[in-house]
Parts: C-alpha cells; sequence; structure tokens
C-alpha cells in the first residue's frame, strides 16, 4: 500500500494523463476567473481587436490576409499604417485569451480550442514512445498564433543562415541586409543591452528576461564558462554560447503578436479583423497565359464570403496550412492535385517539400543535491506543487511576482559545438535548460508519452528528490519531410511526415549533444551539486547499455521532441530553383498579385527558435509589398 503523499501524486501522474491534464488545467480556469475580475491591465478591453461585422465586410480590399498569428498579424498592423488603402485580416480562430498572458499558461493552452492539435503520421523511425506513436504538433488556432502558445523564446538565428539565403539567389536576405527588420519590431527592456547596435527601443515586440527564474539557473549558465564558453548576447555580435533566456514579455507578461502589433491599430477604419473566419480556397483567375490571385472564399458563422483583393491576397498561415491552402487552391505538384481531385491551376512541385524541424530529445534529467547554504530548499528549483499553489497566484495577482511568471524552460539556453561542427561560431546543438525537478513527468506529458514509458523513466524521482532538466535539440537537420493533402476537403488536416532522422547524421550529432552535457557534469558547478543522470532506462531502449551511444540513438527514437519549428514548406528562391514556391520578394512563382510570408519561405531553417524569424520575415515583406505598391 502506498502511504507516501509525494508518492500518490507520481502515481496519479503516470498512470492516468488525463488526471495531469486536470491538473494542469482546473488552477488556471480559477486564475482566468480572477484576472477578469482583478486585473485590467491584462484585460486591456478598449485595445482588443473586435471582428468586424459580417454587414460590414466590404466586397473588396486592396489587400486580404490570410492568418492572423505570428506573421500576419505583423503585416495587417504595417499594412494599415496609411489611410489610402484597406486590409482586411483573416483569421480562423478568436481573440487571445486573458489566460493567455500568463506565461505559465504555455503548458495548459496546447490542445485546447486555441490549437489545431496537429499530429504527425506515424513512423518507426521515431516518436515510438508518443501514444500511437504519434508526435503533436501544436499550432496556434488564435489572434496572434503560435505566438500565444509557444514558450515566448527569443533567439533571431545565425549570421550564416541569413548568409546562406542570400547565396541561393534570394538577394537583400543577407544578415547585414536583414538585421535592421529585427531590430525595427523591437523593443528591447534589457539594461544592458539598450545601448546595443544590435538591439533597440520602441519597437512593437518588447523583449524581457523572465521575471521568475529559479537559482539552479546560475549554476547552468556559468557552468558553461568551465568550458571555454562566453556568456554573452546570443542575438548579438556571435551565437555560440550560454545565456539566460530572452523572452517575448512585457512587465513579465506574454506579448503575442496580437498584442504587440493590433492592439496598437485596433482603432484603426482601413483595418478590419474577421475571427472564426476559416479560408478555403484561394481564388485565381487565368486570363491567357497569365494567373492571378483575385481572392478568397471563407467560412464564417456557417456563413460562406467571397471577398477580392484589389491589389494582393497574402498567405500567411504557417508551415503547415500554407501549403495546403496553395494545393486546396490549385497550386502546388500535378501528380498530387490530381491524385486529390482537386483541379490543376499552376503547377509548383516545390509546394509542402522542404519540410525542417529542429528535432531533439525530450525527458533528460539530471538529480541533484542542493547546495546547503540555500535557506528554502525546494527554491533552487521548482515543481508544478509550487505552480499551482494559491501563494502563486496571490502573488501573481497582488504583486506581479511570483512562479506563474515562468515556464519549464526559463533556465537558460545554450548554443555549443559537437565534433560535427567547425567551431567557427556556427554551432550545431542548443540546449534548453528546465529549473523544473518535475521537468520529466511535464514534458512528457506535454509531448504525450505512453504513461508505461513514463511510469518506467521516472521510477522513484518523487517529490523529495530534486533534479533539473535538459532539452538539446538540433540547429540544422539534414533530413526533409513534407506536408500533402489528405484529401479535397479544406476542414480535414494534412499529413505531416518530418522524416526525422532520415539522414543518419542528424541522430549521430544528437548523440554527440548528450556527449556534452556528459562534459558540463564534471565541472565544477555540477559537481558541487552532485549532478548525476537519471538512473533509469527508457523502457524500448534498456537492451543497451545506458551511457552508449546506441542506447541515446533509441532514446532519440522514442522521445523525440519538436520544439514546434515547422519551415520551409513553401520556400525562397529563384525561378531557376524548380521547387522554390516564392521569389526573394516572397511573391508565388507563376501566379500575380499573390505572396506567402510566413515561416514557410526559409530555404533552410535557421539556427534557433522561429518565432523571432517569422516576424523579422513579416516585417521585411510588409515592407516589400509597400515598395511594389509605392
Amino acid at each position: 500500500m502506498v502511504r507516501d503523499k509525494s508518492s500518490i501524486t507520481f502515481l496519479i501522474a503516470v498512470a492516468h494523463p488525463l488526471i495531469m491534464s486536470l491538473a494542469l488545467k482546473l488552477p488556471f480556469i480559477a486564475l482566468g476567473y480572477l484576472i477578469i475580475n482583478m486585473r485590467l491591465d491584462i484585460i486591456d478591453k478598449n485595445n482588443r481587436p473586435q471582428t468586424v461585422p459580417t454587414e460590414n465586410l466590404l466586397a473588396e480590399y486592396d489587400y486580404v490576409i490570410i492568418g492572423g498569428g505570428s506573421a500576419g498579424a505583423v503585416i495587417a498592423s504595417r499594412l494599415s499604417e496609411g489611410e489610402g488603402h484597406t486590409v482586411l485580416l483573416l483569421e480562423a480562430g478568436v481573440d487571445e485569451i486573458p489566460l493567455s498572458d500568463v506565461p505559465w499558461s504555455y503548458h495548459s493552452l496546447q490542445h485546447t480550442y486555441l490549437d489545431w492539435n496537429f499530429e504527425v503520421k506515424p513512423s518507426p523511425n521515431y516518436c515510438l514512445a508518443m501514444r500511437n506513436r504519434r508526435c503533436r504538433w501544436p499550432r496556434g488556432k488564435v489572434l496572434g498564433g503560435s505566438s500565444v502558445l509557444n514558450a515566448m523564446i527569443y533567439i533571431r538565428g545565425n549570421k550564416k543562415d541569413y548568409d546562406s539565403w542570400a547565396a541561393l539567389g534570394n538577394v537583400g536576405w543577407n544578415y547585414e541586409s536583414i538585421l535592421p527588420y529585427f531590430t525595427k519590431s523591437e523593443d528591447i527592456r534589457i539594461e544592458k543591452l539598450i545601448n546595443s547596435p544590435y538591439h533597440r527601443k520602441n519597437g512593437y515586440l518588447t523583449v524581457e528576461h523572465f521575471k521568475y527564474i529559479p537559482s539552479m539557473a546560475d549554476y547552468i549558465i556559468h557552468s558553461g564558462e568551465e568550458l571555454g564558453y562566453k556568456v554573452l548576447d546570443v542575438n548579438g555580435a556571435n551565437q555560440t554560447g550560454f545565456t539566460h533566456i530572452f523572452g517575448t514579455l512585457r512587465n513579465g507578461l506574454r506579448c503575442s503578436t496580437a498584442k504587440a502589433y493590433l492592439r496598437p491599430a485596433s482603432k484603426r477604419k482601413n483595418l478590419h479583423i474577421s475571427l472564426r473566419s476559416f479560408v478555403e480556397k484561394i481564388l485565381v483567375k487565368k486570363d491567357g497565359t497569365s494567373k492571378r490571385a483575385q481572392g478568397v472564399i471563407f467560412r464564417r458563422d456557417e456563413k460562406r464570403f467571397v471577398v477580392n483583393a484589389k491589389r494582393e491576397v497574402i498567405l500567411s498561415a504557417g508551415a503547415i496550412q500554407s501549403p495546403q491552402l496553395l494545393m486546396l487552391s490549385g497550386i502546388g505538384p500535378r501528380h498530387h492535385l490530381k491524385a486529390m481531385k482537386v483541379p490543376v491551376i499552376h503547377h509548383a512541385p516545390g509546394v509542402g517539400q522542404n519540410l525542417e524541424d529542429h528535432v531533439g530529445m525530450g525527458g533528460i534529467i539530471y538529480i541533484i543535491d542542493p547546495p546547503r547554504d540555500i535557506s528554502k530548499q525546494n527554491k533552487f528549483t521548482t515543481r508544478l506543487s509550487e505552480i499551482i499553489k494559491l501563494k502563486s497566484i496571490q502573488e501573481m495577482m497582488l504583486n506581479s511576482s511570483g512562479p506563474l511568471y515562468t515556464t519549464i524552460y526559463t533556465a537558460g539556453t545554450a548554443f555549443v559545438n559537437t565534433k560535427y561542427t567547425n567551431g567557427l561560431d556556427y554551432p550545431d546543438v542548443q540546449l534548453i535548460f528546465s529549473g523544473f525537478s518535475d521537468y520529466g513527468i511535464l514534458s512528457s506529458n506535454l509531448y504525450g508519452i505512453e504513461s508505461s514509458i513514463i511510469n518506467g523513466l521516472y521510477a522513484n524521482i518523487t517529490e523529495d528528490i530534486q533534479a533539473f532538466g535538459i532539452f538539446p535539440l538540433l540547429l540544422r537537420p539534414r533530413s526533409k519531410g513534407f506536408i500533402k493533402l489528405k484529401s479535397a476537403d479544406p476542414h480535414e488536416a494534412p499529413v505531416i511526415i518530418p522524416n526525422y532522422f532520415e539522414d543518419l547524421r542528424d541522430l549521430q550529432v544528437l548523440v554527440e549533444s548528450v556527449r556534452f552535457i556528459e562534459s558540463m557534469s564534471r565541472t565544477r558547478l555540477w559537481r558541487q551539486l552532485n549532478a548525476r543522470p537519471n538512473p533509469n532506462l527508457i523502457p524500448g531502449c534498456s537492451q543497451f547499455n545506458g551511457s552508449s551511444d546506441e542506447y541515446w540513438a533509441c532514446y532519440a527514437r522514442h522521445f523525440t521532441s519538436t520544439i514546434y519549428h515547422p519551415v520551409g514548406t513553401c520556400k525562397m528562391g529563384p525561378a531557376s530553383d524548380p521547387y522554390a514556391v516564392v521569389d526573394a520578394r516572397l511573391r508565388v512563382h507563376g501566379i500575380v498579385g499573390l505572396r506567402v510570408i510566413d515561416a514557410s519561405i526559409m530555404p533552410h531553417i535557421v539556427s534557433g527558435n522561429t518565432n523571432a524569424p517569422t516576424i523579422m520575415i513579416a516585417e521585411k515583406g510588409a515592407d516589400m509589398i509597400k515598395e511594389d505598391w509605392s
């Protein structure tokens, strides 16, 4: 019979993921109610964008934007700055809810009505520990898109990423050319960076450090110095090194693109925002040899509407739905469209191809003995039981402080080199650290790991044991996947095949990331904590020695973890590249009046989190549109 309270908590968590899910969500239902009644600053009622009544919709707008996410919100704001033209922003979801402002809500908003709830197709090569062997791919179905559901990490990528884009024939996309668009968007509130040439104040997007960071973070970040790495601004002159997390935050609360860009524009008469508006098709008119995007068909409140675009249709539905919508509109690989019984408007073989994502290994924990001079040892690391206490809610509501101002990924990040890179400031692995003792169970439930596997991997890791988590991920995967239609029904989710580890080098680099973590465990700071790896082996890989390359390769295939960075499915490139979907000005090859502006245009994935680069792409794309129509 189990009598220990912490053991009971653990057993409930691993035995029934639904109970764990409720444990995460129920306190936030109460928190949401308190925010509505006590935190008028979060409600921000006077600045919230309002959906345009259907009777006020115009028959024609100068610009029709599909998708109000990380890119679409930026474009709508920028194109509506001048009063001389009209803009319609179509978003399938609703406005962001007040609870989404709370950083910890990141863990509760996924897999709700604010999420498209995509899953990848099962494979024998990855996601083997997940329920039904399907990796989850959350995407925001809400104004602000995935910037409302993500972990708020602000990373720009490496200079060489953008120079490589330009080298492919994409003029104007080298690092020197795109840096001004990063700084244009930014309102940096990290004191020591305010005068940096790589940062700027007074942009729309606020960037801060997280308000609540476990003490463990300093041990993690400064341990890198013993290995020859600097603690630095990874968005500045160099990327290789360790840092506290940069976040898209304002006063410690989430700063989505809806908050950053659309609330300041909410009173503009020339900007109409239509929520709960599901776009089914882009209308393309053939005129001889010319093809032009004419408008869109969308559904709202069970009614179908047709709206024309006088100048352009701008597709910003993201790396999954932008290619899906192009194909549903007859723009894509001819053979696939015919198989789906979609009339072919324009043969574009690259639509849906070139899918890249940052793949990593979830659930890795190191057990520690906290320093004796920590007066309250349970504050050295954090755990879920602290977050959901009434005291934490009181701290947030009354003092704007406390652990609700964190996520499980706020203990720092590092960009490091394995033996597979040359070390010339082009790291191939990112490490994201968690100061949560129950990181393993939290991440397991977030990713949908089978209960029996959670039970085996974290057996006897109870509340009296302190630990922290490490999430290694591959920055530049060689493996490429693809998106294709499941049917011609726009309401049916597309087929997502990421092809993780198709190129075995990706697996080898991830295994080497574990070797780097082992070198960190030998630093003085980690030895002070007696940091040691989880002694339990993941079920399914126990036939291997737990320290062997074979074990960690097997682990990666089981606890395969995306950090939600799909890109590349409408890639940018010159017309000479048959798989390029858009040109360097983001215009769809072969279709007049149609652009794609979102993460799908990346020719190669950037070396870091993709939200900030997506906002940069939108800023640059909006300027291009203005230039082309000036």
